[in-house]
């Protein structure tokens, strides 16, 4: 019944609906039962309010009809109040999940946190790792860290402050790539429909293993970056090998404002790029706004664009882009078409 009551609280919370009393409540149940801490952390970053009627008022059945219904078309680059409510409902199955399971062997007691179009979270791994997760991106672990060092599984892109721990080396996966480090900050960028995958270094160093050539590690310090490309003859799955490798290490990209990281800049809510073709901007565009972008006009693609977005939304955002790029551009509903 704690578990239950727990769940309902952090429901509560998360709906703008627990009074006082409820929440000091939550923390003392919370203080009695700390493995839910965890799954507080990752509903208290959602990067969008749930209303109280997704997860109060109706109940967990009424929320799942709301995801279920059409999401209206909204041109406002703050991410839908539906996108949240699905995180908090995985997070918190995923939570139950993992709690029913603590007896089971570590194999067994996997995490996973994703978030959707249009938003990023924060979350705080158990090890105190803190991570901030790109829209349509996701990371998976042992929820324990059990074993002989931290592993993190990724798809997309994700930006790491790592918990230093000598006995304990952090180590992050995708499907081309394996980053070992004892405690830095770096942003690994690495979705399945890109071209090319990143690892960029704020601070500490990192070793970077291209999985296809195990042989070749790549010592990265701060404001560097590795780039390997991906191309229609290297890319491949983590089950995979490939022939060769084409990869580049290069310092991070300068801006006018010095305080800036273009490739950080999302985990501050910006769409930072430069000198990248529109076809790139369009993909961080999809995962920013939500839409998907079609060029009619093909030669589009290959124009090579720089600027950064904080506040626009996508007529917006459109807008400046055409200042400098001449094309047209119409919005049906989610989709966004471009054309000379």
């Amino acid at each position: 019944m704690k578990a239950e009551r727990i769940l309902e609280l952090m429901a509560r919370k998360a709906g703008k609906a627990a009074g006082r009393e409820e929440l000091e409540e939550l923390e003392q149940l919370l203080a009695e039962n700390p493995d839910y801490r965890f799954m507080e952390s990752v509903l208290d970053t959602v990067s969008a309010p749930v209303p109280e009627v997704a997860v109060v008022a109706g109940g967990w059945e009424k929320m799942e009809e709301m995801l279920q219904a059409p999401a209206p078309m909204t041109v406002s680059r703050r991410p839908y109040w539906w996108a949240a409510a699905a995180v908090l409902l995985a997070t918190v199955g995923a939570g139950m999940w993992w709690l029913g399971r603590k007896k089971q062997p570590a194999a067994l007691a996997l995490q996973q946190i994703s978030a959707p179009m249009g938003s990023t979270i924060k979350a705080l791994l158990p090890d105190g790792t803190q991570v901030w997760i790109n829209a349509g991106s996701q990371i998976s672990y042992d929820a324990r860290f059990a074993g002989k060092s931290r592993d993190v599984t990724v798809a997309g892109e994700v930006f790491f402050d790592v918990a230093k721990d000598d006995n304990k080396p952090f180590i992050v996966h995708s499907d081309n790539l394996a980053i070992q480090v004892l405690g830095t900050s770096f942003n690994i960028k690495a979705y399945g429909d890109d071209q090319k995958a990143e690892v960029a270094v704020i601070t500490g160093k990192v070793q970077v293993m291209m999985r296809n050539s195990p042989e070749k590690k790549v010592v990265l310090l701060p404001r560097e970056k590795l780039v390997l490309s991906l191309d229609a003859a290297t890319v491949v799955s983590a089950r995979d090998s490939i022939q060769h490798v084409n990869f580049r290490v290069q310092e991070l990209a300068s801006s006018k404002d010095p305080a800036l990281v273009m490739e950080t800049a999302w985990c501050n809510q910006k769409l930072a790029f430069m000198n990248e073709t529109f076809a790139e901007v369009a993909r961080k565009m999809e995962r920013q706004f939500n839409v998907n972008i079609v060029f009619e006009d093909e030669t589009l693609q290959k124009e090579i664009l720089s600027g950064v977005f904080e506040k626009e939304d996508i007529n917006k955002a459109l807008r400046l882009l055409q200042m400098t790029t001449g094309f047209h551009y119409r919005i049906v509903q989610q989709q966004v078409y471009l054309s000379r």
